[in-house]
């Protein structure tokens, strides 16, 4: 059997009567003889044909859901043909509004209790637009509930074709509170552990099916050769492969194997071709890879590729080793490179502002585009299949330019038949809803919580030991930074409100009644005066919890003037110092090397990395993570490298594979 959850009405519960029970038992095995079926040649369907608003048609003692309410079985409604027969057939009824309304992937926000927007229903219902991306949910319960809200309002459309709904779930359930929060992809290179990564994107993939979320724009394939980019943190490093291994891993794992199924997680790998090697860190600057070294970073790509990735997102960024144009606009990389070299079959999705994204990016190369002509490229030429974040305008636009002979229908209609094959093959017209109670018992539970921490353990690197390390667990300890008190920090990007226990928190917890913990956020004097009175002093550093721009103007890779000046208030004391440094890219910690007793690296480690944290500390847990990028001793050495290539940092402070045990 799958993990599908059966319908509500068919959970069986422990308080009803024996007879009940016994006849409920019964009733479910019929319904499963019905449902389990498979059909030569193709899946079997798992799950039960539900619907809501639309009726049920009986054929041959089968249920299918008449979806465009004509009394009859269309081929499309018929889950016992392929999804390329029911989709080619859809594609024949759908209006050419339709069917570029399912090239349309924009954002929603729900209202402060989770529910959907009003807007969402004209989306939904009046446009049915192929997908939606969805963040800030306050609990699983609710998002369920919104998610099926969104399913009845695309079932009761002319056509009722469901809608994908998609997260940006780059470590976790990270935009529903509560959910699995597990550490920074950074993090997770730093345990070497392939295996691991597998369990908790499992774990995340069942989280995703319990609300009703059957994309995620993940897992990202860049390789961190640019130690100023913004993004690092998101990067499993600048091993390629490493990089590749991990990513391989999590596809498979979001999709439950190699081909999609009703057990998927529709799987978006990201930012093709390699966004890695931005000229000097600048997000959106031009990709500065040669077409030898753009091989290095097709490399993940291609392993996405072979374990049967359902998406592809192109960045912003110039390649300028294929193309002038952006590549998520260059026909030579999405229908040259990517389809036509790498075999990719799948949907092309591009980043979000698509539109904009083509016209910011030409302008590095000094030559203007207009709106129109920006869609044109993107749609026209690139053939891109999925349009992220743009405004319902669109369909109108892409409309008028089809019928000015501008952009081809046959392509749009190519476009069309990919999405829709997957969203037959994901089971979504069959049945997308959800069950609200099951989704709040199970997302975030004990066993998933328990990989996270687990992770974040493996995670944590040991850059530097004069013997201080472990702590016992005794005396006073000081505290002191603003990232020991912030939950975000533990967090880091791409992540909305979570609960959990903060580092200092975690500390005050695991020293108990023992010893005491005194804690000063930021003030250089206090946190100081409160270092001459404590047997050690524990500073908590990095960057804020997320810097899509380059870091702090973009001059440096060195800790904030103020987290310097802290340092150096504590350090003057003489009382014995761990440097805790919250890492999302290659940070200069020279100063640190020379001057604290010991320094713990914790990357963005998730919910349970203040637990994590306060375990190596204090010796519960031994640590065993490996830098999995080069750490530069100055910024001369940042400026020196090369930002396509891996491992080039000649003498580096701390090197790749780099970390201590006790």
């Amino acid at each position: 059997m799958s993990n599908r959850r059966l319908p509500a009405h068919l959970v069986l519960s422990n308080d009803r009567p024996g007879s009940t029970l016994l006849w409920l038992i019964l009733a479910q095995l019929v319904v499963l003889q019905l449902i389990i079926m498979v059909v030569p040649g193709h899946a079997a369907q798992e799950s039960a044909v539900v619907a809501r608003v639309k009726p049920l048609i009986q054929q041959d003692g089968l249920q299918f859901k008449d979806l465009n309410s004509n009394g009859v079985l269309d081929p499309y409604e018929d889950w016992r043909l392929s999804a390329e027969e029911r989709a080619a057939n859809l594609v024949s009824l759908m209006t050419l509004n339709e069917k570029v309304a399912q090239m349309q992937h924009p954002t929603f926000i729900p209202k402060a209790d989770g529910s959907a927007p009003s807007f969402l229903k004209d989306w939904a219902q009046n446009r049915n637009v192929g997908f939606v991306l969805v963040r800030d949910l306050p609990s699983a319960r609710a998002a369920a509930q919104t998610m099926n809200q969104v399913q009845e309002w695309c079932e009761a459309s002319r056509l009722g074709i469901p809608i994908v709904v998609s997260m940006d779930s780059v470590h976790g359930l990270s935009y529903v509170n509560g959910g699995l929060v597990h550490p920074h992809n950074l993090g997770l290179a730093a345990t070497r552990n392939v295996d691991l990564v597998r369990q908790l994107t499992e774990a995340v993939r069942l989280e995703h099916l319990a609300i009703g979320v059957r994309m995620t724009l993940s897992p990202e394939a860049d390789i961190a050769t640019e130690p100023r980019w913004g993004r690092v943190m998101e990067t499993f490093g600048e091993d390629p492969d490493l990089v590749s291994a991990m990513v391989k891993a999590q596809v498979e794992a979001y999709q439950a194997g190699t081909e999609l199924s009703t057990d998927s997680v529709l799987a978006c790998v990201k930012h093709f071709p390699g966004a890695g090697p931005q000229m000097e860190g600048i997000d959106m600057a031009p990709i500065v890879a040669t077409a030898e070294t753009l091989e290095i970073h097709l490399k993940p790509f291609v392993a996405a590729i072979e374990s049967g990735v359902g998406a592809v997102m192109p960045y912003y960024s110039i390649p300028l080793a294929i193309d002038m144009m952006a590549a998520l606009g260059s026909e030579k990389a999405l229908q040259g490179v990517l389809r036509g070299e790498l075999g990719f079959e799948g949907i092309i999705q591009t980043d979000w502002g698509m539109i904009w994204g083509i016209q910011q990016s030409s302008s590095f190369v000094g030559y203007e585009i207009t709106q129109d002509e920006a869609i044109r490229i993107g749609i026209g030429e690139a053939k891109v299949d999925g349009v992220g974040g743009e405004s319902m305008r669109l369909i109108d636009q892409v409309v008028d330019l089809v019928e000015e002979g501008k952009i081809s229908e046959d392509s749009i209609n190519a476009s069309v038949q990919r999405i829709l094959e997957a969203k037959f093959k994901l089971g979504i017209f069959e049945n997308p809803y959800v069950d609200p109670l099951y989704a709040e018992r199970f997302v975030g539970n004990p066993d998933h919580q328990a990989l996270s921490l687990e992770a974040a353990r493996q995670s944590m690197t040991l850059l530097k030991n004069e013997g201080l390390l472990p702590l016992k667990p005794r005396g006073r300890v000081l505290v002191a930074g603003l990232r020991a008190g912030d939950m975000d920090s533990l967090t880091g990007g791409w992540t909305s409100k979570q609960d959990g226990i903060t580092i200092v928190d975690a500390i005050r917890e695991r020293i108990g009644v023992v010893g005491t913990v005194m804690y000063e956020a930021e003030n250089p004097s206090v946190a100081a005066e409160l270092a001459r009175i404590c047997d050690v002093a524990i500073v908590v550093v990095g960057e804020p919890s997320y810097m899509h721009s380059p870091p702090w103007g973009a001059s440096t890779l060195e800790l904030t003037s103020s987290q310097a000046e802290l340092l150096r208030a504590i350090d003057e004391t003489g009382t014995p110092m761990v440097v805790v440094v919250m890492m999302g890219r290659p940070y200069i910690l020279t100063w640190c090397d020379e001057n604290a007793e010991a320094i713990l690296c914790a990357y963005y480690p998730g919910t349970q990395g203040g637990k994590a944290i306060a375990e190596v500390l204090f010796g519960d847990y031994n640590p065993s993570g490996k830098l999995p990028v080069q750490l530069p001793r100055s910024m001369s050495q940042v400026l020196s490298q090369r930002s396509d290539l891996p491992f080039d940092i000649e003498d580096p402070l701390f090197d790749f594979g780099y970390g201590l045990s006790y």
